[in-house]
């Protein structure tokens, strides 16, 4: 007995000990994320003067997003205890501007890791402002130990490409996977009932089938092909290698070494880095044994200042403003505006944006491959009324598909990377029945009283029944047909030819521009400049504020944060790409309601 309650006691002083510590961990923490935000509200960030024959570097390991997220928790760094700041596409394009214009920068260094977290179309808009850096006769290298199709895309609108002596360049044309789940869906016993109107609409496809349809093949190929043929003519005329022969290396994998790349004119020479350090300090003008002075992009736009005020840009002076609009993220009824776009959430925002006498311009930034259909026309109704009071430019970035396209097509002008995937005007409905599966391997039954045959309507226990099923086509058909009236109407077109190059096919920028779903291929800045002339403003004349505006890392808004995914970032948990894939599928199985969505999630594999 005597040994019992030595034990016993023995674990109730080691549980009062941990909690004990638990609780002096739990302060000292909450301690130091009150300093954190302490030092953020105080507005002390700054990175000092900017010295004389300074090089920016751009770490294209960090993401360039198209808007910066607003949750405490997104932006909080464990590891070092502090909030990072995350760069947004205008910013880094702006600051690029910038230091083409600044005499203490002698040119841009880029470090390009082995995967690039940043869209193929954000490269776009990077490269074409590295283009115009060049312009002012300023340098532009890039370093890599291994290069990848979309890296080099990039690295090669630079003056010098150098390459680790043991390292590697990939170049083998592009690839587009999809994942298939109806092999294990028929292993659940689950059944899955895709409605939908368009040929081309495989949104639900990856539940009936198990391979690509003919229709999607074609529209696949065809895409991904475009998309090469792009980075490929641009790669072309920047190296000054014929595109047939970038073709032919590409066919016969012909760049197999670091020195295969240097003999075929990918690089221009390989260093180890330590010697792209003396190339670098070169290049500014100082010997081989001084170090270069190198500043970060996210540290340069803090040089000589006391805050970084991201809201407003351009002329911060100015009292006409071209407003910003960020819809990017799956539409949708409800949800996080933050990482999605929330229909009513957009839709008040573009009504105050209308009602506010000092925007003069709205660029709507769209990065999205739909979602809810009745989320698109609430948000598409406000563009409607927003594009009667003022202008309203398109600016297109990775996706502007579908759902996404559905709210941009009432624009007064569309602007598109070459690279966008958008289109995709189809409409598709998805139900899953999975009562033989939970009763064979659950043993889960259900049972039903109703007052009318279709009363429950959306169970999932049961299949639909004809009457059902012709319902929700209708539905389906309805949202189509008034999907093509509203791009007709928006883009002067005839419902005919809508119709002919709808049935859910997606396209790229290059394509869109062809078939007239988009004006031209161009940036950011050149739909900021175009709405900047449709309002009759001049350069220098206005200020650019961009909405949503961000949230303030507020201890209350870290403390709202801290569910669901914000706990997995506290104890380091990632989410693996199958992970990110099975939420996509939990989305579609648990939301119901009639989408427009672009196919699959198309991912080129770089």
């Amino acid at each position: 007995m005597n040994s019992f309650f030595k034990t016993f006691f023995a674990c109730l002083l080691a549980i009062f000990v941990s909690g004990i510590a638990f609780v002096i961990l739990s302060f000292m923490m909450l301690a130091g994320l009150i300093a954190a935000i302490g030092g953020i509200g105080s507005g002390s960030k700054s990175a000092g003067p900017v010295h004389p024959h300074t090089i920016l570097r751009i770490d294209l390991a960090q993401p360039i997003v198209d808007k910066s997220k607003g949750s405490a928790i997104d932006l909080f760094d464990y590891n070092e205890f502090s909030f990072r700041e995350q760069t947004t596409l205008y910013e880094a394009v702006a600051l690029i501007g910038k230091a083409a214009e600044d005499p203490v920068i002698d040119g841009i260094y880029l470090n390009v890791p082995m995967a690039i977290p940043s869209s193929v179309s954000t490269l776009y808009e990077l490269r074409q402002a590295l283009a115009e850096f060049r312009e002012s006769g300023k340098f532009v290298v890039s370093y890599a130990d291994v290069y990848s199709q979309d890296g080099y895309y990039l690295a090669s609108a630079g003056d010098k490409v150098y390459l680790n002596p043991q390292g590697g360049l990939a170049w083998q044309g592009l690839a587009s996977n999809v994942i298939f789940y109806k092999g294990l869906l028929d292993k659940l016993g689950v059944q899955a009932e895709l409605i939908r109107h368009g040929k081309f609409k495989g949104a639900g496809e990856p539940f009936i089938r198990e391979q690509l349809s003919d229709e999607n093949r074609l529209q696949m190929e065809s895409m991904t092909r475009s998309v090469w043929d792009y980075l490929v003519s641009e790669i072309a005329e920047s190296r000054e290698i014929a595109a047939d022969s970038l073709q032919s290396y590409a066919s016969r994998l012909a760049v197999a070494t670091p020195r295969d790349a240097v003999r075929l004119g990918f690089v221009d020479s390989l260093y180890y880095r330590d010697q792209m350090t003396d190339e670098l300090a070169r290049l500014s003008g100082q010997d081989s044994t001084g170090e270069p002075k190198i500043l970060p992009l996210e540290d340069y736009k803090f040089a000589g200042r006391r805050s970084a005020g991201r809201a407003t840009m351009g002329n911060a002076l100015a009292t006409d403003e071209i407003a910003l609009v960020y819809a990017d993220g799956d539409i949708v009824d409800a949800g996080d505006r933050n990482k999605q776009i929330v229909g009513n959430a957009l839709a008040e925002t573009l009504a105050e944006i209308r009602k506010d006498d000092d925007v003069k311009a709205v660029v709507l930034r769209v990065n999205s491959p739909g979602g809810s259909a009745l989320a698109a026309e609430i948000i598409w109704r406000e563009v409607s009324l927003l594009q009667q009071a003022k202008p309203v430019i398109v600016s297109m970035g990775n996706y502007a598909a579908s759902g996404g396209y559905y709210i941009s097509c009432g624009a007064e002008y569309i602007v598109t990377a070459p690279t966008t995937l958008t289109g995709s005007i189809g409409v598709f409905g998805l139900t899953f029945n999975v009562g033989e599966g939970a009763r064979e391997h659950l043993g889960l039954t259900a049972d039903v009283v109703k007052t009318n045959p279709a009363a429950d309507l959306g169970n999932m226990f049961r299949p639909l029944s004809p009457a059902e099923r012709l319902y929700i086509q209708n539905g389906v058909d309805t949202v189509y047909a008034r999907f093509v009236e509203l791009v007709a109407r928006g883009r002067n077109l005839t419902a005919d030819s809508v119709d002919a190059m709808a049935g859910g096919r997606v396209w790229t920028g290059v394509q869109a521009m062809e078939n007239g779903l988009a004006d031209c291929t161009g940036t950011l800045r050149d739909a900021v400049r175009i709405a900047a002339e449709h309002a009759g403003l001049e350069p220098g004349d206005y200020a650019v504020r961009q909405y949503p505006e961000p949230e303030t890392s507020s201890f209350a808004s870290i403390l709202g944060s801290l569910t669901g995914s914000a706990v997995a970032k506290i104890t380091g948990g990632g989410m693996p790409p199958l992970g990110a894939e099975a939420l996509r599928v939990r989305e579609m199985v648990t939301d119901p309601g009639i989408k427009a969505q672009v196919p699959y999630r198309i991912e080129m594999q770089y």
